[in-house]
């Protein structure tokens, strides 16, 4: 089984109308300052694809899932520090700040994949 755990982040642009300006935000400057720091290893990004007929809309759009080596707890600290140096660049960030949902995830089986 992997060692290697996912920190899954959820979020939405700070305006719909800002939908572009967060995309070219999150690509081209938050990954790549967050690719820099120590554990974490790559980002992927997902958008939402609503089922036609689902009741109700999902509460975040956007979701980017990182895989990390080592202790979470270190590694947050270690965005925590980022951001608070600058080296992870969140001023004026197109991310609204009050709909963020992020967290660890740790394997607990290996994976399973189809025969």
């Amino acid at each position: 089984m992997s060692d290697k755990t996912l920190y899954v982040v959820f979020g939405n642009p700070v305006t719909p109308e800002r939908e572009a300006e967060f995309n070219e935000w999150y690509e081209g400057t938050h990954i790549p300052d967050v690719l820099k720091l120590p554990g974490v290893l790559s980002a992927q990004r997902y958008k939402v694809s609503p089922l036609d007929g689902a009741p109700g809309a999902p509460k975040f759009s956007y979701m980017t899932v990182y895989e990390i080596e080592g202790d979470p707890n270190e590694v947050m600290a270690s965005i925590g520090a980022g951001i608070g140096s600058g080296d992870v660049r969140m001023d004026g960030a197109p991310l609204d700040p009050a709909n963020i949902s992020m967290a660890f995830w740790t394997p607990v089986t290996g994976k399973i994949e189809s025969e």
